[in-house]
């Protein structure tokens, strides 16, 4: 998971440098496939844990 957040973090701060327009060509450049993982693994993360995780928790009564 770390491995995922540095190349997400790596990502975010070419983006930052290079500008929108140009970032995202560089980005697909420098990362190809690995930029399309890290966006899909962290949306995974967040819709499992907004619609599945925490409503199960108010279900059982833990939250």
């Amino acid at each position: 998971m770390n491995a995922i957040m540095g190349e997400f973090k790596s990502m975010r701060e070419t983006l930052k440098q290079e500008g929108l327009r140009q970032g995202v060509k560089s980005l697909w450049k420098r990362y190809g496939w690995k930029m399309v993982v890290a966006v899909f693994a962290y949306y995974l993360i967040r819709d499992v844990t907004l619609y599945i995780v925490i409503p199960s928790l108010i279900i059982k009564g833990l939250w």
